[in-house]
């Protein structure tokens, strides 16, 4: 078994020192507590991954101690937290946001002291001025994104699977009741993960490696028989993987489009209440709403992407009806930002490769806006 004390993390941390300096309290915090190893950030930093430096990359980029009352954007997430593990992705969501506002041609960026339903940010950009609010979009099925943090905590904590890995994929079960799982999350995620961490111990992962080393073939279901367990032969890997459980692209774009008209609403909503309730801030003549988290990783935010591309109506009658309906509430007009992944040549491995990079850019509101977007991305 590996051991990472605690007094280990300050050491690994100062090598990001500006990551350090904005999480590194609340880290430390995080690591003392149980379940430490489900954290991505504090598994990055402990193995020096390329994933915690695109972060540290992010904060030297974005100057964030230009921003005015830029503590203010750190000041609410604490390692006590019991959701600490996604508040940490919602914080990063404003840094995003400043990173991607600068490199725009925003300036004169402050964020907003909390009161009530306050957006996060006030900015300008060609004589006016704009309200920024910045939202991390979470991925539709936390179940699997729990499971696999779970398991490469486990196995990164312990160091066992080391001749082999394990792969953990939904079942035909989590197909059927996947709906009911995505409508009752806000009650029901905290019960699934607690259940999940008393079947996955140590002493679990040390039993399921010797049965997979005796029986290389063998699969066990888990949690509930909504993922099945099997051998992977690469050794150390630990991945989840979601099958079957949207019939057809288009269902699945409608979903997503669904959520984020859900998270554009809930943002602009922050928007208008802020604009009622401060009506000396008639100055105030664009809205903006960054969502973080959208990257083509997750399949279905890539299968939307792919149809929108399409000229099929009734997708484009569903953006349509979102547009209409945001554009009723907030009555001045707005801009929503999305991640979305950028094809390049280069290399990986040493062989020529085509590789992704996360970007951001406006939502399109026609097919034609897509296409125009499309054309810019291949120049």
């Amino acid at each position: 078994m590996q051991d990472f004390p605690e007094n280990e993390l300050p050491e690994r941390l100062s090598r990001y020192p500006l990551f350090s300096d904005v999480f590194g309290h609340s880290l430390q915090i995080r690591i003392s507590k149980p379940n430490w190893f489900e954290n991505r950030f504090i598994q990055a930093i402990l193995r020096d991954t390329d994933w915690i430096e695109e972060h540290e990359r992010i904060l030297a980029e974005s100057n964030i101690k230009e921003v005015k009352n830029w503590e203010k954007i750190f000041s609410d997430v604490g390692g006590d937290d019991r959701d600490y593990d996604l508040k940490i992705f919602d914080v990063l969501a404003e840094v995003r946001l400043i990173h991607w506002a600068k490199e725009n041609g925003y300036t004169d960026i402050e964020k907003l002291i909390p009161s009530g339903a306050t957006p996060d940010f006030i900015m300008k950009r060609d004589r006016e001025t704009t309200i920024a609010e910045a939202k991390h979009f979470r991925a539709r099925d936390f179940l699997p994104d729990f499971v696999e943090d779970r398991l490469r905590g486990l196995r990164f904590k312990t160091g066992y699977l080391t001749r082999f890995g394990i792969s953990a994929d939904t079942t035909d079960k989590y197909g059927r009741i996947r709906d009911f799982l995505l409508e009752t999350r806000k009650w029901c995620e905290s019960c699934y993960q607690d259940a999940i961490r008393d079947e996955f111990t140590e002493e679990w992962l040390k039993a399921l490696e010797c049965s997979l080393t005796d029986d290389p073939r063998r699969e066990l279901d888990i949690i509930f028989n909504l993922f099945v367990v099997r051998r992977l032969e690469i050794p150390g890997e630990a991945t989840v993987g979601l099958f079957g459980p949207i019939k057809n692209r288009g269902y699945a774009t409608e979903l997503m489009l669904e959520k984020l008209c859900g998270n554009l609403m809930s943002a602009l909503k922050q928007i208008k209440s802020f604009i009622d309730r401060n009506p000396s801030r008639e100055y105030l003549s664009r809205a903006l709403v960054f969502l973080s988290g959208t990257n083509s990783w997750s399949w279905e935010w890539n299968d939307m992407w792919e149809t929108l591309k399409s000229k099929d109506s009734t997708i484009w009658e569903k953006v349509n009806e979102v547009h209409t309906q945001a554009s009723k509430l907030i009555r001045i007009p707005f801009e929503l930002i999305v991640g979305k992944d950028k094809e390049e040549r280069g290399t990986f491995a040493g062989h020529p490769a085509t590789i992704k990079t996360p970007e951001y850019a406006p939502f399109p509101w026609t097919h034609d806006e897509m296409v125009r977007t499309e054309e810019q991305d291949k120049r």
